[in-house]
């Protein structure tokens, strides 16, 4: 049962019972948000829109109006400086090499990797790949007030390109950049610059379309998981598929310098006819590098459906996977349409999404399992584990790959989604999010939170701290379980808490005030550290 089923049966009242909780919908559309400002509001905008949401930050931003803390999520945007090497000598057949293109510290993303001999090429290729997924961690571990990394997330997992396909470094940070770049730009700009980048020439055979034998994959990919989608009113045909690899027909890619072109002699000149859904355009054959492409993507771009697709896909990265008819109706279409009046902006529409009732409506928080990145980054954030700045290459890059490697276990890997549709836990029906949560997946979460408390990576007594009075348990438990868990625990689980961990089974609050107030480390870090490894242990600290 998903939690809203769960709050409309626990919303129903029975014979004799006091009705504890409404189903119905508070707040149905887009209308801006007045509510309460509270913790509660504010940690569930940053934890949808950042990795965790850090106690200072929370204090932060409470003191803004809700409005002015979404405008400082959507214009805090940066832009990094490039990963760069931070791999030795490399050895072939007992022999030591030197990687004599690139310094030690100095980026790679513009070499272009001649060493002469194929294995080293190889393994030069390999040791810059795994730099470029410890700077991404990096990245994500360092981030700032802002909704970049999420986004940035977010259009890795709408155009998947896999590492395994591309296996070239430079490849996949050209195309890792191209989204930062464009993380809250022009949707119709990016579509039309991922189809010709090399990554996605490679990823979707985009490079070997050729007149001669014109490939349909990026075509159908391009419509039914990029642009269009798999909605009942997205009725292109097949002859559209193969229309548009005509039109696609000849771009290949160029090593040095590192962009794609258009090979004349490969390019199907032919005019291609598309269906009535695409108001039975044509296009004309053209030798012009872009001319047919922007004719493609104007014709794209027209369709009512590329607004509300898009628009269907933030919702359910960000609000919730599930959207019913009502929210289709006041949510989806509405936020296209600012989506469309804007020229495919995408900061406009995600704007009046998290400024809206609808966002902050209690049906729409603690509903949404936490991706693996928000296990691992969330929880180092919110218990403030330091780490170094991403561009720290030497103690850094070995810290942020174990984010990674993490990330990767519990099965959200950088560079590697499973399939070209992304994750499948934001489009797998019936169970979405729960496909995070899995025999494989859970307890290597639960090992993960348990180490961080065993190997002393964080500081629980410094997050016992945070409460407004730490030496009354019951305060102490309900201000930490605030900032862990979106969904609270019930009066008798906080009294289970209190009694097993914090008074030694015992139906006495002096027992643990007297421990704290007497500054009786050892009592007070056993009896923290069990507990905080019990609280991420639960199902609801899964939920965001």
């Amino acid at each position: 049962m998903d939690r809203r089923e769960f709050f409309k049966r626990a919303g129903k009242k029975t014979a004799g019972e006091k009705k504890q909780h409404s189903s119905k919908r508070m707040f149905a559309g887009l209308a801006p948000y007045n509510g309460n400002w509270t913790v509660n509001e504010v940690t569930h905008l940053l934890k949808r829109t950042m990795f965790g949401a850090k106690k200072s930050d929370i204090d932060y931003f409470l003191t803004l109006s809700p409005g002015g803390a979404v405008d400082v999520l959507l214009n805090n945007i940066t832009t990094p400086t490039p990963p760069v090497r931070d791999y030795g000598l490399l050895e072939d057949d007992g022999v030591m090499y030197d990687d004599l293109s690139v310094a030690i510290g100095q980026t790679w993303v513009t070499d272009p990797n001649t060493a002469s001999a194929p294995q080293i090429r190889g393994q030069i290729n390999s040791r810059r790949i795994a730099s470029l997924k410890k700077w991404w961690a990096g990245l994500i571990i360092n981030q700032g007030r802002s909704i970049q990394e999420k986004m940035v997330l977010f259009w890795h997992h709408h155009f998947s390109v896999q590492e395994s396909e591309i296996e070239n470094a430079a490849y996949l940070y050209r195309h890792h950049n191209l989204l930062r770049t464009n993380v809250l730009g022009n949707f119709k700009t990016l579509a039309r610059e991922v189809t010709i980048d090399p990554a996605m020439l490679i990823h979707l055979n985009g490079y070997l379309n050729s007149r001669q034998a014109p490939d349909e994959n990026y075509g159908r990919e391009l419509q039914e998981l990029f642009v269009i989608g798999k909605g009942n009113d997205s009725l292109y045909t097949e002859n559209d598929v193969i229309a548009i690899a005509r039109v696609l027909t000849g771009w290949r890619i160029n090593n040095n310098p590192l962009n794609a072109y258009l090979d004349t002699g490969s390019h199907d000149t032919g005019a291609k006819v598309f269906s009535a859904f695409y108001s039975n355009r044509t296009i004309s054959g053209s030798n012009n590098s872009y001319q047919e492409l922007d004719e493609l993507m104007d014709m794209l771009f027209n369709t009512t459906e590329a607004a509300r697709f898009i628009c269907r896909k933030l919702y359910k990265w960000f609000v919730y996977y599930e959207i019913d008819d009502a929210t289709e109706r006041d949510v989806i279409i509405p936020m296209a349409t600012v989506l469309q009046s804007n020229n495919f902006e995408i900061k406009p529409a995600l704007e009046v999404l998290f400024k809206s009732e609808h966002f902050f409506d209690t049906i729409n928080q603690a509903c949404y399992i936490k991706n693996p990145f928000d296990i691992i980054v969330g929880t180092l954030r919110e218990f403030n584990v330091a780490y170094p700045a991403y561009t720290n290459y030497t103690t850094g890059y070995p810290l942020f790959f174990s984010i990674y490697n993490n990330a990767a276990d519990m099965q959200q890997q950088l560079f590697q989604p499973p399939d070209v549709s992304g994750w499948p836990s934001y489009y797998q029906e019936p169970m979405h999010y729960e496909l995070w949560v899995n025999s494989n997946s859970l307890p290597k979460r639960a090992d993960f939170t348990d180490a961080l408390i065993n190997d002393s990576i964080i500081d629980v007594r410094a997050f016992a701290n945070y409460s407004n009075n730490p030496a009354d348990p019951n305060q102490l438990i309900t201000d930490v379980t605030a900032l862990l868990l979106r969904y609270p625990l019930s009066v008798n689980a906080k009294i289970y808490v209190k009694t097993r961990f914090l008074t030694n089974n015992i139906a006495d609050d002096t027992i643990w005030t007297n421990a704290w107030n007497s500054n009786n480390s050892t009592v007070i870090n056993a009896s923290l550290k069990e507990m905080f490894k019990f609280l991420m242990n639960l199902p609801e600290f899964h939920l965001c």
